[in-house]
């Protein structure tokens, strides 16, 4: 901008000339003029040379001096003409002048002005004891070279509308058409203006400035641009409406642009920004350190594998300036370190296609404020945070993707190389996530929702693709009619996986699970749950009444140290001091395997099968339980008949039976029969104890026994059968049968055997 001063200087240049012309007509000062010819009706000559002079009066230090090669008063006394000259405008200190040369000047007293058509040259704040006309003494002087120039010497203005060109310490300039008015300061370039700035960095880091016409006031130290103006630094340019460049102590300090739009390209990255108004800042060397947008403020940063876009009513990006050297040139470059959104800020990041890479979701970041940190360099984005209410939206690319919206209360984005995203942290969460139908079953396509205090999810690497969710206190799951709570929860996204820790809890209309640890595949609703499992299950609706080993008019209840669930809440397996229950009647085993679809029941492991009977329900007295004790049991509704595997005891109410087998026979539910056990029958060493009274048994054996609770009839036959009464005595036949009620036994013997029997005496 010194430049514009140079313009000013070359005004004061025709002044000088205009006072010269005054003095030479009145008279004053002093002058020479070799061979000079005075003539009358106003006409002077001096062909060999002229000089003028003048100096302060008070201080004696030179005001001007002029030299003329020649010097011509016309008939006309009211115009004159200089050939050649060299002026000399000095200071009032007069330790530096400005000096100006042109080859001819016409001075018309009349109209008040000065005009030179030819060449003018005019050099700037030159020490008193240097000498213009040698170059060496003006090296790195402002300069300015224009022709056409037209000075009033009443008001000090001076135009031009011809091309004018100029140098100074800091860089260069042209324009077409000049004019200075020395009373307000103001230098006016009015059209194809275009002007160098090097600042005090070197050569590679200057600005290059552009605008349709340029006003500068010196008082105000500002320049201004319109209607349009450039700015172009290294990788940075900058195009706006009217500008306004403000310097200070004659440096660039800041930019202040209408409706401006910058690009920023380096290498394969490229940073756009725009807004309604905008302000640059500058450091000392001219480097840029920060812009300010506000209204419609937008960044855009484009890289090979994505596109962010950063919009709200504000927009602060600050730079870090480094130097660096490139083929070996020190260059001041100004990096990107920190955009600043504010105002309904909205960070928009969309995926660009990558051979080889399937194309992540795209991002919305919805909130107040926006923080976007780069990395060093500039090039790389480092962090995003929006440390106020935030919303976070996941847009699917692919069929196979989910839609996911994120609300917290704070939330930050950390990157990893390359730009990828390598975390994300918020607080305060809660997110809805909605699943494509080729994810599952229609039960698990509704809408899930989470809530928890905080939240961590992992990418993976170099996709943008989250891998993993991490939630933390007071976790809330819904989807549908399912529900789950825990103090911990993680998402598996790849496999689409949940898993609660800590006091969990999952229900749904089918029954509820609680435990230490709760797992769930979100695709097909398989569940596994361990550490201090308890369930609960709702009666199957779709199951025919009165086909199940427990009372499926009731809700079944469960412990176990594990439980896993599959087959859409169908099939579950109880592991570790497994108990299920249904009222009284229950089954106890080391693992319990049911299938509501096929209608099954398997325990193993010291399995303790317990019914109770449904006489004592109906009347009110003391239940009856049938006990059975196992290390195996298989039950199928087909024929609600339970197998237990030996060896087998039975115990109902005071009578016991052991076996190698049994075979338990149901009651259907809802049977009119007064018992859940209709019979069972035991095979392999079979033996029988029934506590009568106190100190009164009968024990019996065979290899197979029936036992029928509806007469509490007990049949033993095959082996060797035998009963032994302990008041009796000893009862042998093919086929014993006594009823317990009653007290009768039946002793039937083989078609060429007795039957045997020995009584006691009493």
């Amino acid at each position: 901008m010194s430049v514009l001063l140079l313009v000013a200087a070359a005004l004061l240049t025709f002044v000088v000339a205009y006072t010269l012309k005054s003095r030479v007509s009145n008279g004053k000062g002093r002058f020479t003029a070799s061979a000079a010819e005075i003539q009358t009706r106003y006409e002077a000559l001096a062909h060999s040379g002229w000089k003028y002079g003048k100096d302060d009066p008070q201080t004696n230090k030179p005001i001007v001096r002029v030299t003329a090669a020649s010097f011509e008063a016309t008939k006309d006394p009211s115009v004159s003409e200089l050939r050649d000259v060299a002026l000399r405008l000095y200071n009032k200190a007069a330790d530096q002048y400005t000096y100006v040369r042109s080859a001819a000047a016409l001075f018309d007293e009349k109209s008040h002005t000065m005009r030179s058509s030819g060449p003018v040259l005019i050099v700037m704040n030159v020490p008193a004891e240097k000498d213009a006309e040698k170059p060496a003494d003006i090296a790195g002087r402002v300069q300015v070279q224009t022709s056409g120039v037209t000075y009033n010497t009443q008001s000090g203005k001076a135009d031009s509308d011809q091309p004018a060109s100029f140098k100074f310490s800091q860089g260069d300039g042209s324009a077409t058409g000049v004019s200075y008015d020395p009373n307000t300061k103001e230098l006016h370039l009015k059209c194809a203006v275009a002007l160098d700035w090097i600042g005090r960095g070197p050569v590679a880091n200057k600005m290059h400035i552009e605008s349709g016409e340029l006003l500068y006031r010196e008082n105000e130290q500002k320049v201004y641009l319109s209607p349009w103006s450039k700015m172009q630094r290294q990788t940075t340019a900058i195009q706006a409406a009217n500008s306004v460049v403000t310097l200070q102590d004659g440096y660039l300090h800041q930019i202040d642009s209408d409706h401006a739009a910058g690009t920023d390209i380096r290498e394969d990255k490229t940073t756009g920004y725009s807004a309604d108004k905008m302000t640059a800042l500058f450091d000392d060397n001219g480097a840029l350190i920060s812009i300010l947008g506000e209204g419609n403020a937008k960044v855009i940063s484009t890289s090979p594998s994505s596109r962010t876009t950063l919009t709200g009513n504000r927009a602060d990006l600050k730079f870090d300036v480094q130097t660096k050297e490139n083929n070996g040139i020190l260059e001041n470059e100004s990096d990107l370190r920190l955009v600043t959104a504010a105002g309904h800020a909205v960070a928009q990041s969309d995926p660009l296609p990558q051979p080889g890479v399937q194309m992540p979701e795209s991002r919305t970041l919805r909130s107040e404020t926006i923080v976007l940190q780069m990395r060093p360099g500039g090039k790389e984005v480092q962090t995003i945070d929006a440390p106020g209410a935030a919303e976070l939206e996941f847009k699917p690319n692919r069929p196979d993707q989910s839609h996911r919206t994120l609300t917290s209360s704070r939330l930050q984005i950390l990157y990893g190389d390359g730009s990828y995203i390598d975390r994300l942290l918020a607080w305060n969460v809660a997110t809805q996530t909605e699943r494509p139908p080729s994810q599952g079953s229609p039960d698990t396509t509704a809408p899930s929702h989470t809530w928890s205090d905080q939240m961590i999810a992992t990418f993976v690497p170099n996709s943008n693709n989250v891998a993993t969710i991490d939630q933390t206190g007071h976790f809330r799951y819904q989807q549908g009619g399912r529900k789950a709570s825990s103090e911990k929860a993680l998402f598996d996204q790849g496999a689409n996986r949940m898993t609660l820790l800590g006091h969990a809890r999952m229900s749904d209309e089918n029954g509820t699970a609680l435990a230490d640890t709760i797992v769930m595949n979100q695709s097909t609703g398989d569940m596994d749950a361990t550490g201090h499992v308890a369930s609960t299950h709702a009666p199957d609706k779709n199951q025919k009444p009165g086909t199940s080993v427990l009372d499926d008019t009731k809700v079944m209840e469960a412990r176990a140290d594990s439980m896993e669930s599959r087959g859409n809440n169908t099939q579950f397996t109880y592991t570790g001091h497994a108990v299920i229950w249904q009222g009284g009647n229950r089954i106890s085993a080391n693992r319990i395997d049911i299938d509501r679809d096929a209608q099954t029941l398997h325990a193993v492991g010291d399995v303790v099968s317990e019914l109770v009977d449904n006489k004592a329900q109906n009347t009110g007295s003391a239940p009856i339980f049938t006990a059975v004790y196992a290390p195996e049991l298989s039950y199928s509704d087909d024929t609600r008949v339970a197998n237990y595997a030996g060896p087998v005891k039975l115990v109902r109410n005071k009578m016991t039976v052991t076996s190698k087998q049994l075979e338990a026979f149901l009651n259907a539910q809802g049977d009119k029969a007064d018992s859940s056990l209709d019979h069972a029958f035991a095979d392999g060493n079979v033996a029988i104890v029934d506590i009568v009274a106190p100190g009164h048994t009968r024990t019996g054996s065979s290899e197979h026994c029936e036992y029928y609770t509806k007469d509490d009839k007990v049949v033993l036959n095959g082996g060797s059968p035998q009963l032994v009464d302990s008041y009796r005595g000893l009862s042998k036949g093919r086929q014993l049968t006594y009823f317990s009620d009653d007290d009768r036994l039946i002793v039937e013997g083989a078609d060429k055997n007795l039957a045997f029997t020995r009584m006691k005496k009493k």
